[in-house]
Order: structure tokens, then sequence, then C-alpha cells
């Protein structure tokens, strides 16, 4: 095969492989990404952000059980009409009153795990009279759940989910 075939081969698989990754982008970005839908199959925009609409019919009623365990929660309420709303001041002021910054917290809990751990999410509970800082972590190809203690920094939970 001379020399000007081979280049033009290449450069039709080269094009070819431009389009197959540009529609599975947008592919992806359509159905996995896209905009949430409301009841009527429309999107829903709130301050710029898509959010997801509830229509009277998605609704339902918050039992006084769920909506304790939810407003136990620092700076998050439940109005009447069972919306929750959450004051991201009062959840700051509490994640900084600790003794153990959340910064450092996540550090230990690396620490605890291992080189290449992630956390995928952590925040402040309380536990037996004590304030933890609550993480869900992955280590290798496990979840695992990690709680330090949020005044001393010692392991309080360290287990495979």
């Amino acid at each position: 095969m001379n020399r000007k075939t081979r280049q033009k081969k290449i450069w039709i698989l080269t094009a070819a492989a431009v389009v197959i990754l540009a529609v599975g982008t947008g592919g992806y970005f359509r159905y996995a990404k896209g905009p949430e839908k409301n009841g009527t199959g429309n999107t829903a925009e709130e301050g710029g952000q898509t959010s997801r609409a509830e229509t009277t019919a998605e609704r339902r009623a918050v039992t006084e059980e769920e909506k304790a365990l939810i407003e136990s929660q620092t700076g998050v309420t439940v109005a009447e009409d069972g919306t929750v709303q959450v004051d991201v001041g009062a959840i700051q002021e509490e994640e900084e009153s600790m003794g153990v910054s959340r910064e450092k917290a996540a550090e230990l809990i690396i620490s605890e795990l291992g080189d290449g751990s992630e956390i995928e999410s952590m925040n402040v509970r309380e536990a037996q009279d004590k304030y933890y800082w609550a993480a869900r972590a992955i280590q290798g190809d496990e979840a695992r759940q990690v709680w330090i203690d949020a005044e001393t920094g010692e392991t309080f939970i360290n287990q495979k989910e």
C-alpha cells in the first residue's frame, strides 16, 4: 500500500472516530445529564438552575416522624407544604465550630483508608451525644463509611457498606 493511500485511510478513520465521539458525547449530555422533567414533560427552571418541579399529584404528605427526622439536621426545616428548606449558613457555622475542620477530617479519613481513596460525601452528624464527621468513601472497588470524632479526630466507625 502506498503512502498516500495509507494517509487517506488514517484521515478517514480519524474523522470517523471524531464523529462517533461527538455523537456519543451529545447523547450522553442529552439523556444522562439533561434537565429533569416535571409531571407535564416540560423542564422547570428556577433562578437559572434546572430543578425538578413537583405537581400536586406527585407530592405526598410528610409524617410527623419523617418531619422530626429531617429537621433533626442542622439548618434543615420542613414547610407546611412538605418542601424542605436548607439554611447553608447554619450548616457552615456548625461545621466551623468543630474542633477538627472538614479539611483535617478529610485528611484523617484518607490516611485511615490509604492512598488512592476518595471521599464521595461528608457531613457533621450527632450520635451518642457527640459530633462526628461522617463520610462515605471509596477504597479500591468498595464503598466504606468512616466516622471521625469532630473534637478529637479519632476514628469512631470504619466499615464496609
